[in-house]
């Protein structure tokens, strides 16, 4: 995702913290505004002196003072409300205004929230506490992360951890968060780019079929898709839009979620780095359905060391999920995680017919990786790629299956460190 282009306006006080912020780097600054003689290698305006055609130029400005009234200034001369962004010490605010029929709109960062119910609040205050979180790893020296991932891991877990004597699969997952942050992990996790990697290694039949690619939401032509089709950001988890129906959809409630998603720097959410290095963009898939299933049934292969150990067969998600584990005799185990229960009768449900391709594809997938958890679905008989997951869950969960996270943890063989450096 490229840097936005920002004007910064402030006291010379402000803008020293404002540049000596880790966030300060997600912006390309074309020039100062202030009231000040600021000594800087920008141009300085004061913003009375500003070019209206500056508003066509850039992406926003940014305050860094309490000082509102260049605010209300800038809101008067009928300035874009989402292009003004506020910044303290302690991080982003918001403001409220109006739609033209009375919407609360929120503006925040950048970005602006429609509030028509409770479902639209929870969504920014989510990605509200995302970007502070963002920031607050951001300026955080990375010797500190062990001792962050430990706090989590106890919050979640209610278990210690200690990095100098890990023995679960769920503390080795912390692990490998922090130690093992390669690039071609990084590549992997890339919902993008792992598509040239996957016809590589096994071929490009087993990709569901690629519509479009872009940087920007508003470079989307929806009259090119299709009536049906997915929506994904590629550089995290759960950044997905599923459009069963294009003369029902949402576009604006689409954009402010994409570009709610792109603002993420998903690494820092939980310290998952090798999430990092990913050139954040959109893509657009073919809407894979399977018969009268709302959704495809997806099946989660956990391997060790190249070898599929597991199958997790993931059903009913669109009602009240459920997670069942077969080894690869297809015989029901008796794991079970925290987060979502098994089905009642798990000794009925039927392999995929091509379950013993799919072991094939996955051991392929997973060569070279101590863990991986490689995703396929089966849709009209064919297999098709979901993709690869170095750590499920970001390993905040535990087993209510007695015996499985020390039996897991056994199984995974960690590599040599790799020492976790600022992203």
């Amino acid at each position: 995702m490229k840097k936005k282009k920002v004007l910064i306006h402030g006291t010379a006080d402000s803008l020293q913290k404002f540049f000596a912020d880790a966030v300060s780097r997600d912006f390309e600054i074309v020039a100062l505004l202030s009231e000040e003689n600021i000594s800087s290698n920008f141009e300085v305006f004061a913003p009375q002196n500003l070019p209206k055609s500056f508003q066509k130029l850039i992406d926003g400005i940014i305050f860094t003072d309490n000082d509102k009234s260049p605010v209300r200034f800038f809101l008067e001369q009928d300035f874009e409300p989402r292009k003004i962004i506020l910044w303290t010490e302690q991080g982003w605010e918001y403001f409220i205004g109006r739609d033209e029929d009375g919407t609360q709109v929120i503006y925040f960062c950048g970005l602006e929230f429609h509030i028509r119910n409770e479902k639209d609040a929870n969504f920014f205050n989510e990605t509200r506490w995302r970007l502070q979180t963002n920031r607050h790893f951001k300026n955080m020296p990375p010797q500190f992360y062990p001792q962050i991932l430990a706090r989590d891991f106890q919050q979640h877990t209610g278990k210690p951890l200690d990095f100098n004597n890990i023995t679960l699969f769920t503390e080795k997952l912390q692990w490998l968060k922090i130690f093992d942050a390669t690039p071609i992990k990084s590549r992997l996790a890339d919902k993008y780019a792992v598509r040239s990697w996957i016809a590589e290694k096994i071929g490009d039949e087993y990709l569901i079929p690629l519509l479009g690619v872009w940087d920007d939401f508003d470079d989307i032509n929806f009259d090119d898709l299709p009536e049906k089709f997915v929506l994904k950001c590629n550089h995290g988890s759960g950044m997905n839009i599923i459009v069963r129906d294009k003369n029902s959809f949402d576009v604006q409630n689409a954009r402010e979620k994409i570009n709610s998603w792109l603002a993420i720097d998903y690494s820092y959410l939980f310290l998952e780095l090798h999430y990092t290095r990913i050139d954040r963009k959109i893509i657009a898939e073919k809407f894979m359905t399977d018969k009268n299933l709302p959704q495809p049934t997806d099946y989660k292969f956990y391997s060790f060391a190249g070898n599929p150990i597991y199958c997790l067969n993931i059903s009913d998600r669109a009602t009240s999920l459920k997670q069942d584990f077969f080894d690869m005799n297809w015989n029901v185990t008796n794991i079970e995680m925290s987060d979502y229960p098994p089905s009642d009768h798990p000794e009925k449900i039927s392999p995929p017919k091509n379950f013993e391709l799919m072991k094939k594809l996955a051991a392929t997938l997973a060569e070279g990786f101590a863990f991986v958890r490689v995703d396929f679905y089966e849709i009209e008989g064919k297999v098709y790629f979901g993709e690869m997951t170095f750590v499920p869950g970001a390993g905040n969960f535990y087993y209510k299956s007695e015996g499985t996270d020390e039996y897991l943890g056994g199984l995974l063989k960690l590599p040599d460190a790799t020492p976790p450096t600022l992203l």
